[in-house]
């Protein structure tokens, strides 16, 4: 059983402090340009279940970003696939559709996988469980972002026609305003490429940093070490 005086050590404070140092560093400078965090963490916790190695970065930095890019990728697949399974592109929301790209969805995932199966020791820099981790988490994201935007402009709509019903045109220009910019300013946005960009950049930094925080606390432990044992 493991010595209460090792797991309160000075180099697992002093990794604890910088870590979190880190994380208020990340979310300060993400949260107020509205910016998500989450495929930059993504990339942290990768690179602490690949145990802090530093070699396994470029699977994880690359195989991320191609699980989200699949999130736009989908859309291509959708578009080719849908009509030949019965549904319609532009009537998104009818039953018949919903099902098609349900299926559609279904048949991409299976092939996703497969190249995972299949070239995972090919390019393995791409096709790895990162990028199958990200595509997850990228389309529940998404999903929840559409959910939250419709709910919003369904309020919004409301609002906007009780406006309209009282004829005044200063208060309707008035709600139509407040409702724009309640939604810009509340409402998460799905944007692909910028979750790619803060994955890459974001998730570098921190992969560079915990290495850095990583070998100062080593030092920290080898030195403590040293010193027990000349006391010894």
């Amino acid at each position: 059983m493991a010595k209460l005086s090792s797991i309160f050590s000075k180099a697992n404070l002093v990794f604890l402090v910088l870590l979190l140092a880190l994380i208020m560093a990340g979310e300060l400078v993400l949260e107020p340009m509205h910016l998500a965090a989450w495929p930059a963490f993504m990339i942290m916790i990768f690179y602490f279940m690949a145990h802090m190695n530093i070699k396994e970065a470029p699977a994880i930095l690359l195989g991320s970003a191609f699980g989200i890019l699949n999130l736009d990728l989908i859309v291509y697949w959708f578009n080719a696939t849908v009509p030949l399974l019965g549904g319609d592109m532009s009537q998104f929301t009818a039953p018949h559709t919903v099902d098609a790209v349900f299926h559609a969805t279904l048949i991409y995932i299976c092939i996703f996988v497969a190249a995972i199966v299949f070239l995972k020791d090919v390019i393995p820099w791409i096709f790895n469980n990162y990028a199958f981790m990200c595509f997850t988490v990228a389309a529940a994201v998404s999903s929840g972002n559409t959910a939250a935007a419709i709910a919003a402009k369904t309020v919004a709509g409301y609002a906007n026609a009780v406006a309209a019903a009282g004829g005044n045109s200063a208060a309707i220009a008035a709600m139509k305003g407040a409702t724009d910019k309640a939604i810009a300013a509340t409402v998460p946005v799905t944007n692909i490429y910028q979750w790619i960009a803060i994955e890459l950049i974001v998730g570098t930094i921190f992969i560079i940093c915990i290495y850095g925080i990583n070998k100062l606390v080593t030092k920290i432990a080898v030195s403590s070490a040293s010193e027990h044992t000349i006391k010894a």
